[in-house]
């Protein structure tokens, strides 16, 4: 397999590079396939042969290299991480995904699958939007001629989660929405793409690790940052009837629908929020060949106890959503009811469909 560096440009004209397409599918497709054998037993870990170990060695020193001359890390840090790393390393998918995209040359490649392993998951959204760390833990903007950035401008996970914060952010400027909600909102990755220039207010419901305030905000005296489920978002009832927009995306996978009602509750919740004909925008996942490199390659969080809820067609999603949106209505009774007012697949060359973007509407009965 050809090193990303040493791929040639393809027929697109990229300023920054352009991996084809056939090295997309080859990498994604061959690095899950070689990490679920190996996390199924049938495949042996990388130092079971001589070959191997001499592979995994040259990436530990590189690895090592980059943490020593461009970190600022304690011998104790460089100790822990360095075991880590040799742990993931065992997996051959992973071995091949750090010698394909040269991982030890970038900081930012380094930093997101600490983050990933860390279970850091606001700080690794932000990687996906090409910002981040560098390994002295300095936040900046990704530059163009690191390898995170050429890799993430083709990576399907990372280009759905984009379009998603850029949608948000243009759907409130287009729609005056002025008092918003971000139900699991994270570090905000909106915030990269202008959203406090459109919006009076903004308030988020997330009870997971994030940074603090005045590192995601120049001017946080507009942000009401509420460390609580979103769960309890009703409970707020100073933020009753106020809302033009509330939007939880990337939370709705995590969500057990089908035994707990958590996603009817979710939208119940931003129903509550909401001013009558005010929207809930949130997003539904699809299964790729991205998404599935993610979990089992790069050893995104998992609980095969509990597993994501990943839809495997458009219809099937919106035929879920469309469930979910009658048990809602059933429970807000003869005042106000939600419908589904606009349906956006996220098709992403040459992934496929990664995901479906729905608009809900909140309406008065007449």
């Amino acid at each position: 397999m050809s090193n990303a560096w040493r791929v040639g440009r393809g027929a697109t004209s990229r300023d920054y590079g352009h991996l084809p397409v056939e090295f997309l599918e080859e990498w994604a497709i061959n690095q899950a396939n070689v990490s679920t054998a190996y996390a199924n037993g049938e495949l042996l870990g990388i130092s079971a042969t001589k070959a191997g170990e001499v592979r995994k060695h040259k990436m530990l020193t590189r690895v090592e290299e980059a943490l020593r001359t461009r970190g600022d890390f304690t011998e104790e840090a460089i100790a822990k991480r360095m075991k880590e790393v040799s742990d993931h390393l065992e997996d051959p998918g992973l071995l091949e995904n750090f010698e394909y995209f040269d991982v030890p040359s970038s900081d930012f490649m380094l930093q997101f699958y600490f983050a990933v392993w860390d279970r850091r998951i606001a700080e690794v959204m932000g990687y996906l939007h090409n910002y981040g760390k560098d390994l002295r833990g300095i936040f900046r903007k990704v530059p163009e001629d690191d390898i995170w950035f050429q890799m993430s401008y083709f990576e399907g996970m990372n280009i759905n989660e984009r379009i998603k914060a850029r949608s948000i952010v243009q759907f409130a400027h287009h729609h005056y929405c002025k008092n918003v909600t971000s139900f699991g909102g994270g570090n905000v990755p909106e915030r990269l793409y202008g959203l406090m220039h459109t919006i009076e207010k903004l308030t988020v419901f997330d009870d997971g690790p994030v940074s603090p305030l005045d590192e995601l905000f120049d001017t946080p005296s507009n942000v009401n940052y509420i460390h609580e489920s979103l769960a309890n978002a009703p409970k707020h009832h100073e933020l009753l009837n106020t809302q033009d927009l509330v939007w939880m995306h990337g939370v709705s996978m995590y969500l057990d629908e089908e035994n707990e009602h958590q996603l009817t509750g979710a939208i119940l919740a931003a129903t509550a929020l909401l001013k009558s004909n005010g929207y809930m925008k949130y997003d539904c996942l699809l299964w790729t060949e991205s998404m599935r490199r993610v979990i089992k390659t790069q050893n995104w969080p998992y609980n095969p106890a509990k597993p994501m809820v990943i839809f495997n067609s458009v219809d099937d999603a919106i035929a879920s959503a469309r469930k979910t949106l009658a048990a809602v209505n059933k429970t807000l009774g003869h005042m106000f009811y939600m419908d589904i007012v606009g349906v956006e697949p996220t098709l992403i060359e040459p992934w496929g469909v990664t995901s479906v973007r729905l608009t809900l509407q909140k309406f008065k009965f007449a």
